[in-house]
């Protein structure tokens, strides 16, 4: 607890702002918003709140007003720093917005946990009019299929995407996919020239043009008499990639509708997991490793089959 006396009248923000100017503005706004600051021993919530001389202006430590604010729509936060957040998304959530879903996304979830942590999303200037002015706090560097669970990395300035983009050849990704049947091969490459049609289905063409190389490795971690866990590395990151290549191999992914499945997924979406990203840190160069463990619903549809 900090308790200061104040010498000239003033309005409380401001006189906040020159008392803890060794905090955060965003931080001191927090205090604030969440009752952590009393005047003359009573708590006090308004930023234009007139001080007079003589008034006891006490403030509670940072750390005691940090408030308690969880992603919406099952995410899960990882990792975060200055210039990047990691995430993990449940199946079923857009990474961005289409014109016909705005909101229930990864990215506008991820920006609103942190604009509601931070406690700055709406200008003091607008907060007498009663409108919110949400402020841009990440960038999209990169996707991940609605259907599939898995890693997300947002970058949080405007340098650190532009560093992640341009280096994303170089990122190892890896995903868990449990299909249908078991593959030929324990291990095998898979290439081919993908094209997207008017339905806005993928699939592999035997003519180059106006289609892009595409190259995914897999290598089988376990089998049963009905299904098999691969693990697959991405070498590039098309459009629906890891699910035209196994399904044009015989082994679609669990619950894969689109793509030929017609096994029963127990688990939302399909069984497609973006489990390990491995990365350059965008700022300080170091090396960055995320990993999520295998889903649940993965294990369930693997010992269910045991069990018959």
């Amino acid at each position: 607890m900090r308790t200061f006396t104040v010498k000239d009248p003033a309005l409380l923000l401001e006189y906040l702002f020159k008392k803890l100017s060794d905090t955060k503005k965003t931080r001191v706004r927090q205090c604030l918003k969440f009752g952590s600051v009393l005047v003359n021993d009573k708590v006090v919530t308004r930023f234009d709140h007139p001080l007079m001389s003589g008034d006891k202006v006490s403030v509670c430590s940072v750390k005691e007003s940090q408030p308690v604010v969880k992603p919406q729509f099952g995410i899960e936060v990882m990792y975060e720093d200055d210039a990047i957040i990691v995430i993990r998304k449940p199946a079923g959530l857009l990474t961005i917005s289409t014109e016909k879903i705005a909101i229930k996304t990864a990215f506008f979830a991820t920006n609103e946990y942190l604009c509601e942590r931070d406690s700055d999303f709406l200008r003091l200037e607008q907060r007498e009019q009663g409108r919110a002015f949400r402020k841009k706090k990440i960038f999209v560097v990169h996707r991940l299929d609605r259907e599939a669970s898995g890693l997300l990395v947002f970058a949080k300035t405007l340098e650190a995407k532009q560093q992640l983009q341009s280096h994303w050849s170089e990122v190892t990704k890896k995903y868990y996919a449990v299909v249908t049947g078991m593959p030929e091969k324990a291990k095998g490459t898979i290439t081919s020239f993908l094209r997207e049609n008017k339905f806005l289905n993928v699939y592999s063409s035997k003519r180059p043009e106006d289609a892009k190389l595409s190259t995914t490795r897999y290598q089988v971690l376990h089998s049963t008499e009905k299904y098999s866990l691969l693990e697959i590395k991405l070498e590039t990151g098309r459009k629906h990639q890891i699910r035209v290549h196994l399904s044009e191999m015989g082994n679609p992914i669990l619950g894969d509708e689109r793509y030929g499945s017609k096994a029963r997924f127990t688990g939302d979406g399909i069984a497609l997991h973006a489990y390990y990203l491995a990365f350059a840190h965008p700022a300080s160069g170091q090396p960055m490793i995320f990993r999520s463990p295998l889903p649940q619903s993965f294990e369930e549809m693997l010992w269910e089959e045991r069990k018959e």
